[in-house]
């Protein structure tokens, strides 16, 4: 899986497909792609834009997202 960060490290075909996808989940065809799945997502407080994009999407794919706050991320002691 790549990452999309910049479109100009894709061509103009790979982009193209991207919309295309994009197009068939707007229409329904993945409706229930992920019917039965969890999704557990980390976010920075600061991210609520992307969080509430990524929780949409996983709803409207049938899924269910469970959020977990950042302070559950395991980080080093100093």
């Amino acid at each position: 899986m790549r990452h999309l960060i910049r479109l100009s490290d894709y061509t103009k075909e790979e982009v193209r497909e991207i919309f295309s996808i994009a197009d068939r989940v707007k229409h329904g065809r993945y409706k229930g792609f992920l019917e039965g799945k969890t999704i557990v997502m980390f976010f920075p407080t600061s991210s609520i834009r992307t969080r509430v994009t990524f929780e949409k999407g996983i709803h409207l794919l049938g899924g269910q997202s469970i959020l977990f706050p950042p302070e559950a991320l395991d980080k080093k002691k100093q």
